[in-house]
């Protein structure tokens, strides 16, 4: 059923607000610009819901808006975009949505946050499978997409870096006994990730 609306007050705190009172009753308040796009005026008749629609539409909007601006600056995951959305104010509903929409455009897909969180991995601070997994699932990638994607590290590539890290770390042990120092080495790359077999191929190699 339509109510008139009666009256709009500009928000003293929030000057870019104004109140809406339908049939003499606070209805909602709402950002002006909207006011004015609709052609919300003292004596409109409206249906209360086609207002609140106007609303929910106008959030998610702001809510894309807000995310496609920050995914131009970086790839995003999805748990990552809904926390940042979720600081900046908007809806739970409304972040939903517009996350939702913005996975059906492709602008947020996890596979690829994954893929790239590991190439990075690679080229700076280096981890070995399961600690890459244990981060990725910490930043909100499923366990299933988190692993497959780990799973496609080349064994070759991993075994060269945890060479590369052991070579390093290896140097700060030098004035221990040889047991000493393999069971130091082999608990800090166990710390960075590495499997077992990995580790004891390496320190081999290294010690």
């Amino acid at each position: 059923m339509k109510q008139r609306i009666t009256d709009i007050q500009t928000q003293r705190e929030r000057p870019s607000h104004q109140k809406l009172f339908l049939d003499s009753e606070p209805f909602a308040v709402i950002r002006s610009d909207l006011i004015e796009k609709f052609g919300m005026r003292i004596g409109l008749k409206i249906e209360p819901e086609v207002i609140e629609k106007i609303i929910e539409a106008d959030e998610v909007m702001r809510a894309k808006n807000y995310a496609l601006s920050l995914l131009r600056e970086d790839i995003h995951s999805k748990s990552e975009m809904e926390q940042q959305l979720a600081r900046e104010g908007f809806e739970a509903q409304a972040v939903q949505t517009a996350i939702a929409e913005l996975i059906r455009s492709g602008h947020i897909r996890d596979r690829k946050y994954a893929e790239n969180w590991v190439n990075r991995r690679k080229k700076s601070n280096p981890r070995g499978k399961t600690l890459l997994t244990h981060e990725l699932v910490d930043k909100g990638i499923d366990r299933e997409t988190a692993e497959q994607v780990v799973a496609e590290v080349n064994a070759e590539d991993e075994a060269k870096l945890a060479l590369e890290i052991a070579q390093k770390r290896a140097k700060h042990y030098k004035r221990l006994p040889i047991q000493a120092a393999k069971r130091r080495l082999h608990g800090y790359l166990a710390r960075r990730g590495f499997e077992s077999e990995t580790i004891r191929q390496i320190i081999e190699q290294v010690l």
